[in-house]
């Protein structure tokens, strides 16, 4: 979730760092949830939504109560990553989730990662833009109605039989706005790459 400018220094533990660390505590319940039942887990479904929430609520926190903190925005995408990621890794053990579409993320981010260092070496900072916290709200969504869709009794099956969808459409979003991160990064490097010559 993106935060307020002017953020305050240093990492000192704010009341919305707090809902972000537990944004990351939830993460192994979810994933032993759904690999015990096999993937039809509905109290998986309840913390998982509730852990989202809380990626409402840091954020928003933050700016009301005027504590944006440098460990904030850095803790906030990591903890998105681990929410989604392990949610996704056992949902996609227990079959709900198809693995190519894991591998284009995984690939996305383990190459994000290695260019932000090799861009930060050069003084260019990459940033989540709100185009890429749209795509990662989009996977967000793909994941809840996964686990919501579990088990065709329940009268919400129908509704969520669009998670697919969302899904794929999430996975495409990542690597076009990873592909966007890696172009505006090379467009900022660009003018200090002139400057040293």
């Amino acid at each position: 979730m993106s935060r307020a400018q002017n953020p305050t220094s240093g990492f000192r533990i704010t009341a919305a760092n707090f809902f972000t660390i537990l944004r990351i505590l939830a993460m192994p319940a979810i994933f032993l949830l759904v690999l015990k039942s096999g993937g039809a887990s509905n109290a998986a479904f309840a913390v998982f939504l509730a852990a989202a929430l809380t990626d409402l609520i840091d954020g928003n926190l933050a700016r009301l109560t005027g504590s944006v903190s440098e460990l904030g925005k850095s803790l906030d995408p990591v903890a998105d990553q681990i929410l989604i990621g392990g949610t996704v890794i056992a949902l996609t053990i227990t079959g709900r989730l198809p693995l190519p579409g894991i591998v284009i993320i995984a690939a996305r981010d383990i190459f994000l990662i290695a260019g932000y260092k090799l861009f930060k070496r050069r003084g260019v900072v990459i940033r989540v833009s709100k185009l890429g916290k749209s795509y990662t709200v989009v996977l967000l969504l793909a994941v809840i109605a996964s686990l919501a869709s579990i088990g065709a009794q329940h009268w919400y099956a129908a509704i969520f039989g669009i998670w697919p969808w969302l899904f794929w459409a999430g996975v495409a979003g990542s690597l076009l706005t990873g592909i966007a991160y890696i172009a505006k990064a090379f467009h900022e490097l660009k003018p200090k790459l002139d400057f040293g010559h």
